[in-house]
């Protein structure tokens, strides 16, 4: 009988999915229920669907993310029209899991997660790999008695508090900086894919007496407009990803600068003289 009750849960629960995770009050609801899958980078997503009065900044902020990481979760979202029923990808950290309950568990403030079975797992793998449980705990939630799964079968694995995610179970630290440089080194990661990772060595220069503090980009001859480049300061073992927004003027520097670095980037590189050993790296 509770195998039924669950398999009428899903089915229902998935139907809701169809049509939106929360409503124009909130963005998720104890009838919402998540389906997570595993992204490039080994991350746990899930879709969640836009309503009424929600706004990307307002997601990302829900979710305890930036809109740049929902940038790089979500390829072509920046460009995108987003409308009612648009489905944005949400990456989902672990700690935001809650595997087992307390005595004052209350369901109605968590909605249901369940994973679901793509090609090559293994009980084993999704549970001590993904979730960090013991595999007698993932058969007995889902009431299995042996360990065969199928593709595409939703697994329960536990609930997610529909206040969203607290901004610090994120595995980055620093704040505002360090989360923008962690997004763009995921979008770097994702640009170069398969393609040949070019590195430079040299000086890079910055206005150390600037007043900007906006981002962290940066000039350069060659790298793709646009794209993301790596930057890292050997003196200070720091690591920068900057966006590249022009070319380096050859009328005004000379030519062996490999980088123009705004205000943010150089001082997140550690850098204290306006010019600066560092090697460079971006996609062919």
């Amino acid at each position: 009988m509770r195998r039924i009750i669950i398999a009428l849960v899903i089915f229902f629960t998935q139907l809701h999915n169809l049509k939106a995770t929360g409503d124009s009050l909130s963005y998720l609801l104890p009838t919402d229920t998540i389906f997570l899958n595993i992204g490039r980078f080994e991350e746990k997503m899930f879709m969640h669907q836009i309503e009424k009065k929600q706004t990307l900044f307002s997601l990302a902020k829900f979710y305890g993310l930036s809109v740049e990481e929902l940038y790089w979760a979500n390829p072509g979202l920046k460009d995108a029209s987003i409308h009612i029923g648009y489905a944005v990808k949400i990456p989902i950290p672990n700690r935001a899991i809650i595997r087992y309950t307390e005595s004052d568990f209350d369901e109605n403030q968590h909605a249901p997660i369940y994973y679901k079975v793509k090609k090559g797992d293994t009980m084993y793998r999704i549970a001590k790999y993904y979730f960090r449980m013991p595999v007698k705990d993932l058969q007995k939630r889902n009431e299995m008695e042996g360990i065969g799964l199928k593709i595409g079968q939703d697994l329960f694995v536990g609930w997610m508090h529909i206040d969203g995610i607290p901004e610090e179970y994120r595995e980055f630290a620093g704040g505002p900086l360090a989360r923008r440089n962690n997004a763009l080194s995921k979008i770097y990661r994702h640009e170069l894919g398969d393609k040949k990772e070019i590195e430079e060595k040299g000086p890079a220069i910055w206005q150390t007496k600037s007043t900007e503090n906006s981002d962290l980009y940066c000039l350069h001859a060659k790298a793709p407009i646009n794209s993301i480049v790596k930057i890292e300061n050997p003196m200070s073992n720091r690591t920068v990803y900057a966006k590249v927004v022009g070319r380096i003027p050859a009328t005004r520097y000379e030519a062996n600068i490999k980088a123009v670095l705004s205000p943010l980037a150089a001082k997140l590189l550690g850098a204290i003289d306006p010019r600066f050993y560092v090697r460079v790296y971006y996609k062919k």
